[in-house]
């Protein structure tokens, strides 16, 4: 009996051995797949702003060779020789409505804050001339 439960011990006791060797690897593993995987971020972060830069590089050439073809800068005149005329025009509609200035607003703004205050002064004086 006793030689029995000897051999169940030495049982048990390879399958707590072969489990911790199990542990190990595992934690070994998870070492490997951590590094692993912050070196493909590393590299995957660096190779993201590789190619940003090169295609920032291509759209500002491609954008300069568009802006030295003839029709787009006959595109850019038409464009700002528009703009000119609708701001031109804007500033004609405007002007042809009796509409105040700014500094006409802010006259009158200040004239009406004072008379606000006078009428709050005759409002005081008229409460305290009732209860006298």
């Amino acid at each position: 009996m006793a030689k029995q439960a000897n051999v169940v011990q030495e049982g048990v006791d390879q399958i707590r051995q072969v489990v911790r060797r199990a542990d190990r690897e595992l934690k070994r593993f998870q070492k490997q797949v951590e590094t692993r995987r912050r070196r493909l971020a590393k590299e995957v972060t660096t190779r993201r702003r590789t190619i940003e830069k090169r295609a920032q590089k291509e759209l500002e050439r491609i954008q300069k060779q568009l802006q030295s073809q003839p029709l787009v800068k006959r595109a850019e005149a038409i464009r700002a020789g528009a703009q000119e005329r609708i701001e031109r025009s804007v500033s004609t509609i405007l002007e042809s409505f009796p509409l105040a200035t700014r500094s006409e607003i802010e006259r009158i703004d200040r004239k009406v804050s004072a008379l606000g205050r006078k009428l709050k002064e005759i409002e005081k004086a008229q409460g305290s001339a009732e209860a006298a």
